[in-house]
């Protein structure tokens, strides 16, 4: 991890806002983000034509049950169509059904035991699909991830603090000409649950963030609201 310094939000240190437990170690969060994104397919396998969102969302539960998953510091959400332009903060729609040609995201947050450790550890990823072929959905969901990479490299090469990549992100998806979701804004991942240290935002972060306990994410909006894309992983 990087060095912490005393810059930090609301009278915090850095040291403070990534704090983790004393038996946390950074493998075991990698292994929940591995068995979460192998989930996540296993989930993409089994959506069908014709399923509304809930459906969606209740079968992911019980795929997460079956990896002996009970617990998520958030509810799985799985959008479909011009529903992947809203985000967490937005309740699924009831009525409309997957159709072939729909864009989908999934947006994941299990937690995950560790026997070994004795600790909970929380694998939040999400990423969007299209369910059959959309060219102009995939070359959005493709923006995305091209932009989380490009942010992650300039943070590594350049010690971008959150403020920064979220800068950086904003301006090279209006250059790509999407709509910047504002409010998604990265979040402490950590062992659970990691409201404990922080519920700051990393986009609101002033410092060179630590590797491996932040989450960027980002959603791209097509400008006709037609599709959106969701991509978040481990920083």
């Amino acid at each position: 991890m990087t060095t912490p310094h005393n810059l930090g939000v609301h009278g915090r240190t850095q040291a403070e806002l990534e704090a983790v437990s004393p038996e946390f170690i950074r493998d075991g969060l990698f292994r929940a983000r591995e068995k979460t994104i192998s989930v996540l397919e296993e989930i993409r396998r089994m959506l069908r034509e014709g399923m509304t969102e809930n459906d969606a969302r209740l079968l992911a539960l019980t795929v997460f049950k079956s990896h002996g998953v009970t617990k998520h510091w958030h509810k799985p959400y799985i959008r479909f169509g011009s529903g992947t332009t809203l985000t967490f903060n937005e309740p699924l729609q009831a009525e409309y059904r997957l159709r072939t040609g729909d864009a989908y995201y999934l947006d994941l947050g299990p937690v995950w035991a560790d026997a070994d450790l004795g600790l909970e550890y929380e694998g939040d990823y999400g990423d969007t699909f299209a369910f059959g072929r959309n060219t102009e959905a995939e070359k959005c969901a493709e923006t995305a991830h091209a932009i989380f990479r490009e942010a992650q490299a300039a943070w590594r090469a350049t010690k971008l603090t959150g403020e920064e990549l979220y800068r950086l992100m904003e301006k090279r998806a209006r250059k790509e000409g999407y709509v910047f979701v504002a409010g998604v804004e990265g979040h402490r991942v950590s062992d659970f649950p990691h409201h404990k240290y922080t519920k700051e935002n990393l986009a609101r972060m002033p410092f060179v963030p630590s590797e491996s306990i932040w989450v960027l994410e980002l959603q791209l909006n097509d400008p006709a609201g037609r599709f959106g894309a969701f991509f978040e992983d481990l920083l």
